[in-house]
């Protein structure tokens, strides 16, 4: 008797989270969710970083890997070069679009990082995109994944989804 009532509160516990969960607004979710990858990105969680890619990219990119192996190549050169991301904010998703069986909407990234004497700034844009209904979102950096190659791996992205043009990076050089 014991027994069942620690498993029934248990699952009532349960319960009362999932519900939390998912009576979020869709905009906490995706910010909750890049904020997590922005995080992994700073810890160089190739694993979680994954996670958070369309499977599709991580497939063309060679999986998950080759993409350990160039983590491994891209960290030697900055190291190299004294380059290091110190920091990445996420801002606030734009006007969530429902297509082709997916949600998509676009999200304001800033990186800050260092370089030899100065701290580069740089404005960018992640195009955010749910299979599930807005339970999990995948990112793409515009930066890092341009308009043409955009539309050759992510065919099903809509067209009314507004990518603003990337800025130039702020160089501030250090004192």
């Amino acid at each position: 008797m014991h027994l069942n009532i620690k498993y029934i509160s248990l699952l009532l516990l349960n319960l009362v989270l999932f519900m939390y969960a998912h009576s979020q607004p869709p905009e906490t979710i995706i910010k909750i969710q890049a904020m997590d990858m922005a995080r992994a990105v700073l810890a160089k969680d190739v694993d979680k970083i994954v996670s958070y890619m369309p499977p599709k990219l991580v497939a063309d990119a060679g999986g998950k890997e080759k993409m350990m192996i160039a983590r491994d190549t891209v960290n030697k050169y900055m190291k190299q070069f004294g380059a290091e991301i110190k920091k990445v904010t996420i801002g606030n998703p734009g006007k969530i679009i429902s297509y082709k069986k997916q949600l998509q909407t676009t999200v304001p990234q800033t990186t800050e990082a260092s370089f030899m004497a100065s701290t580069v700034i740089l404005q960018s844009t992640l195009i955010a995109i749910s299979e599930d209904g807005g339970r999990h979102w995948y990112f793409v950096d515009t930066s890092i994944y341009r308009e043409n190659k955009l539309k050759s791996s992510l065919p099903d992205l809509s067209p009314e989804l507004v990518v603003p043009p990337m800025s130039m990076p702020k160089i501030i050089p250090n004192q």
